[in-house]
């Protein structure tokens, strides 16, 4: 039992601990009014993912400002339900 314990621990401390995946990528479309991005990107490795161009949505369409087509970006991602929505964007440096 206490072997049990400290290993839903462990689990639990590395969930809510780690740092999110940045994931780098080029923007292909933009649709503001949606609070929708494409991306071209990376895999993602958490999510096991390959790379790929896919649309996500955004938690906040304020994270679009400043953004358009081509521009390169990171990007950090989380699931909500079933849908993958990104709540980090920023330019890559």
């Amino acid at each position: 039992m206490k072997r049990w314990i400290v290993s839903l621990a462990l689990l639990c401390a590395t969930t809510v601990w780690a740092a999110p995946e940045w994931v780098r990528g080029e923007i292909t479309k933009l649709a503001a009014e949606k609070a929708q991005v494409t991306v071209r990107h990376e895999a993602i490795k958490s999510m096991g993912m390959d790379a790929m161009t896919m649309p996500y949505r955004v938690t906040n369409a304020a994270l679009l400002k400043g953004f358009k087509p081509g521009d390169a970006v990171r990007f950090t991602v989380k699931m909500q339900g079933d849908a993958m929505l990104i709540d980090a964007l920023e330019h890559a440096p």
